[in-house]
């Protein structure tokens, strides 16, 4: 495999699609993980709905996971055929897949983040708000799910 090739582009697609939505959740679960450790530490009977909140921002790096393993699969590189009859277009509409899918779930994983935390705060005064706090938080997960969503649409037209 040559360095600059289509076999490598749509490998720098599918690392797109993980790394950010990776990166997302992180930074995502790191905001909620500050501000419940903040309440737990005040009421500790909280844990379980406070460990709730800081795992919905998680999910934006399963999306991410979920896109490499689409880009991979559907370019026919999942069983590492170095021997593929890629062109170089076709190279790049599969990293050009993993835009969408990555920066979606950088984004949303960022700002799920941030409305978690709140939502922890909001539990932290009124533990009956839970539901509300999820729903507002999971609202963003949208973004995500529309970014594995058209990553698939554009995977099944190369």
């Amino acid at each position: 495999m040559e360095f600059f090739s289509p076999e490598v582009l749509v490998f720098i697609g599918a690392v797109l699609s993980a790394l950010f939505g990776f990166i997302g959740s992180t930074i995502g679960m790191g905001y909620a993980g500050r501000a419940g450790s903040a309440v737990v530490a005040e009421r500790p009977e909280l844990f379980g709905r406070i460990l709730l909140m800081q795992a919905l921002p998680g999910s934006q790096g399963i999306y991410g996971l979920v896109g490499a393993f689409l880009i991979l699969n559907f370019s026919g590189l999942l069983g590492g055929d170095v021997e593929s009859s890629l062109t170089m277009a076709q190279g790049m509409q599969y990293l050009m897949v993993g835009i969408p899918i990555g920066f979606s779930g950088l984004l949303s994983g960022m700002f799920q983040g941030s409305v978690a935390a709140n939502g922890i705060s909001t539990i932290a005064k009124d533990d009956s708000l839970t539901a509300q706090a999820i729903v507002l938080s999971a609202m963003i997960e949208t973004w995500a799910i529309f970014g594995i969503l058209i990553g698939f649409i554009l995977l099944t037209a190369i």
